[in-house]
């Protein structure tokens, strides 16, 4: 929407407020200092308290026919056949912008504003990367005492349903990086040393995306399963169930497959599966199907579908595979009738300690997954009673945290900054070329999606430089690891394309080179 501004006129300034009223009515003159960025059609509340007016005004002009008297202190300003005299000892009156009043309001007995402005003169009360929303709903509540009726209460009310969906989106942070991840592949790795709060950050965004018909009030919330991993976990049986002949033949079918089942039923909501240790066993032998069937996941007729990840040809009748659907309750839904997919809601995340005890990723499961490190402590956090994100009222909007492409081809023409994306790429694999960190059409995919919600979703100028940041940390030195004669040149090239515009990856290319050094060997992870 428009940008929404508020003037409010100072006690000092009210003898020249009441000469830059047009004798027709229809404008209202004030001075350009802080409104040069503004573009004509924006909204501006000028709320003078001292006098006890309001005005509900669009910017219709920039003026700059003054005659500034710097000996007399007058300034004065001639438009459209009029001369308005102001005093003007500080020279603040140099230029002017003509407003087109809408609606004026008295100002009732009491008003006031509930919390001072944060500027002298104006304050944005709508504006991208503006992230004080409590504050400017308060202004919102302050104004609607004083506009009731009309077009201005019309507009105050389209200012809180933006703000009020503004909010909807952490504006910074791994919260806000992991979701944009999450648009781009619902697969993401939590890496960190212990404690951390990977598992925790999981169900925190559980919480902020549930619906109203799957919130509990048992501290879990309905889109959301915590599976530990177990260290014996060798095949795939322990998440994709098996046959059991005990008593009879009859599949047992796992919480896996129950919470894939109810992310069918709730097509809408994003499903957080949070694997807990997942690499306390090794990841390509008990998590072999889905990371095969993940790749197949493709656009047909705007939805994303996929192989089936549990087939009814598997099954050794007909009749095991219905007693399947009955358990799950899928069993009168006819698209399962030969098998089910991956539900494009259902986003697992892998929580990872790497230590002595568990087992590294092969780059099979690394090119399949979205890598964040979380080795950051703040020792602070959490101690403030106040504080309590595993709460259903600090709602993300689904739609941030939903997939809407599979493929680089489907977003390559939706932005402008897409050739960029593939320049940077060249130029990565020009580092890469003969080893065996060169990257593919996989990666690339993910870097123009990665990118382009993060475009979308980001209201930073430089917002390619820190999607680029973030991809080439997730994506390529996650996958780098070996000797001095594998990884020293790869590094410093890299180093020389990655500079400290580039922090995360920056950082990260001086750990790895420093491990290097030290130890002959060197990888990703700490």
């Amino acid at each position: 929407m428009k940008e929404v501004k508020i003037v409010d006129i100072k006690l000092a300034s009210q003898e020249n407020a009441e000469k830059l009223f047009s004798t027709d009515g229809k404008y209202f003159y004030w001075t350009s200092r802080k409104l040069l960025k503004n573009k004509p059609g924006d909204i501006v509340f000028i709320i003078n308290r001292h006098a006890r007016w309001a005005l509900y005004a669009k910017i219709d002009k920039l003026i700059s026919a003054v005659s500034y008297g710097e000996q007399s202190g007058i300034t004065t300003l001639s438009d459209l056949g009029q001369s308005y005299p102001v005093i003007d000892t500080k020279g603040w009156y140099k230029s002017f912008t003509r407003f087109t009043i809408i609606e004026k309001a008295a100002i009732p007995e009491g008003w006031n504003w509930s919390t001072p402005l944060r500027q002298s003169q104006t304050y944005d009360l709508v504006k991208e990367g503006l992230d004080d929303h409590p504050k400017r709903l308060q202004k919102v509540d302050d104004l609607e005492k004083i506009f009731l009726h009309g077009e201005s209460a019309g507009a105050l009310e389209e200012v809180r349903e933006f703000l009020t969906a503004s909010k909807q989106l952490p504006k910074s942070g791994i919260d806000r990086d992991v979701l944009v991840a999450v648009k781009t592949k619902p697969f993401i790795l939590l890496a960190g040393i212990s404690g951390t709060g990977k598992s925790r950050l999981v169900r925190t965004l559980a919480f902020q995306t549930c619906t109203k018909d799957l919130q509990t009030t048992t501290g879990k919330p309905g889109n959301f399963e915590l599976i530990p991993v177990r260290p014996n976990w060798h095949d795939s049986s322990e998440l994709m169930g098996y046959i059991s002949r005990i008593n009879g033949e009859k599949y047992i079918v796992t919480d896996f497959l129950k919470f894939i089942a109810k992310a069918w039923k709730h097509a809408d909501v994003p499903f957080f599966l949070c694997l807990d240790e997942m690499n306390l066993a090794p990841v390509e032998q008990y998590f072999a199907e889905y990371l095969s069937i993940l790749e197949t996941r493709r656009l047909e007729n705007g939805r994303i579908v996929s192989d089936c990840i549990l087939d009814q040809a598997g099954f050794d009748t007909p009749d095991l595979y219905r007693q399947v659907l009955t358990d799950l309750g899928l069993d009168e839904d006819e698209q399962f009738k030969d098998g089910i997919g991956i539900p494009p809601n259902l986003i697992v995340c892998g929580t990872v300690n790497m230590d002595e005890t568990t087992h590294s990723f092969s780059r099979k499961v690394l090119d399949r997954a979205m890598t964040f490190e979380m080795n950051d402590v703040d020792l602070g956090y959490g101690l403030e009673s106040v504080q309590n994100d595993w709460s259903y009222t600090a709602a993300i909007d689904t739609k941030y945290a939903l997939s809407e492409f599979t493929a680089g081809k489907e977003v390559y023409p939706l932005y402008k900054q897409s050739t960029e994306v593939i320049a940077f790429l060249r130029k990565l694999n020009g580092i890469l070329e003969g080893t065996a960190f060169k990257i593919a059409y996989r990666v690339r995919d993910e870097f123009l999606i990665y990118c382009y919600h993060s475009g979308k979703l980001s209201e930073s100028s430089n917002w390619l430089i820190h999607a680029f940041d973030q991809m080439v940390s997730m994506k390529i030195l996650s996958r780098i690891e070996g000797d001095q004669s594998r990884t020293e040149k790869v590094l410093k090239e890299l180093s020389g394309l990655l500079t400290e515009a580039y922090p995360k990856s920056h950082s990260k290319l001086k750990e790895m080179q420093h491990r290097l050094a030290s130890n002959g060997y060197t990888s990703f992870w700490s």
